[in-house]
């Protein structure tokens, strides 16, 4: 890793609690138990949920939820650090919100996330300056709350989508709009453990190293999905085989880990996707070390929330000691870097 000066500020590690996906629906799951388990087995200190999933009733809850869930992690030693809430424009049939709609709609999220003490909260957006400014009035109204848009495969640093943010961003000006960087952006490969789970499915072997080449392939991401859509169909793929290899096209991005300096100066904070850990203890199909870099690079010391992801495909293993096997790679990294 780059070495830097041993007084850089580390960034702080976390999970989200969408890692524990799985977890969450087995017999006797309560989000008090998760989190009280979050905490004594040191996945901490900072602590991700997504409010639709975790939260019932959400947006709407009681001030004794509020009360509970920050007493409960002033007695556990953990420590909000974003709160995934969600804007869907789609609620209505035949049409899509309005930016005033749109407003209307994601504001009762900002204030929970203010009142339950999360200093970032997550969500798409309408990419125009009269909704980004209105979500800057609800920001500035609950606290300074900061918003960090997902920068998630397939998008990447320069699609067109975030360009479009980024100079809208700087055409408003507010320290409270940025953005969250998401490691399925910038991976060197598919994750193993995706590869079994195909073969497992009985997908053919010639499938199989047909999407991989497609994903490897220097092409736009339309070309990639034109030529599995032409090609797959004489290997014998089945409609489940296509929605599957065409969700590794979508899922995992190729995008250069050192491109994210590009955005640093907005990030507010970081999803850690992964979907392994290897015999090594290292994420065989995401670059971490160089990740990092640019992270600790540009002065970095926001939360890091580990997101395992591979609950998608399979149930044969345990988030809770992937993301336990997450942090130790990190530690480990971060150690390097801090001695450097």
């Amino acid at each position: 890793m780059t070495a830097t000066s041993t007084t850089v500020a580390l960034p702080k590690l976390g999970i989200t609690l969408f890692s524990l996906t799985l977890e969450m629906r087995k017999p006797g799951y309560t989000l008090e138990g998760m989190i009280d388990r979050v905490a004594e087995i040191g996945l901490g200190p900072g602590l991700e949920i997504v409010g639709f999933q975790s939260l019932r009733g959400y947006p709407h809850v009681s001030a004794e939820v509020v009360s509970a869930f920050r007493n409960q992690c002033e007695r556990t030693g953990l420590e909000p650090s974003a709160m995934s809430m969600n804007l869907d424009l789609g609620i209505h049939r035949g049409r899509l919100l309005d930016e005033d709609e749109a407003l209307d709609y994601i504001e009762p999220q900002i204030v929970l996330s203010h009142q339950m003490g999360f200093p970032v909260c997550k969500a798409s957006v309408i990419p125009t300056r009269l909704f980004l400014e209105g979500l800057v009035r609800i920001l500035e109204k609950n606290g300074g709350l900061k918003f960090g848009y997902e920068v998630h495969s397939p998008m990447a640093v320069d699609s067109p989508d975030i360009v479009q943010l980024r100079e809208l961003y700087e055409q408003i000006g507010s320290p409270l709009l940025g953005f969250t960087p998401d490691f399925s952006a910038s991976m060197h490969s598919v994750p193993p453990s995706l590869i079994g789970a195909w073969r497992e499915s009985g997908m053919s072997r010639e499938l199989t190293e047909l999407a991989l080449q497609v994903w490897n392939s220097d092409t736009t991401m339309p070309e990639k999905f034109g030529r599995f859509a032409a090609e797959a169909p004489a290997l014998g793929a089945t409609p489940a085989d296509l929605g599957k290899l065409q969700m590794m096209l979508t899922m995992h991005g190729r995008q250069d880990p050192r491109r994210w300096s590009e955005i640093m100066d907005r990030v507010v904070h970081v999803h850690a996707k992964f979907y392994g850990i290897d015999a090594n203890g290292d994420e065989p199909s995401i670059d971490n070390a160089a990740i990092l870099d640019v992270l600790l690079d540009a002065g970095y010391a926001g939360y890091i929330s580990s997101e395992w992801e591979g609950h998608a495909y399979t149930d044969a293993v345990s988030g809770w000691d992937l993301v336990a096997a997450q942090h130790k790679l990190f530690r480990k990294l971060l150690g390097e870097q801090a001695s450097a």
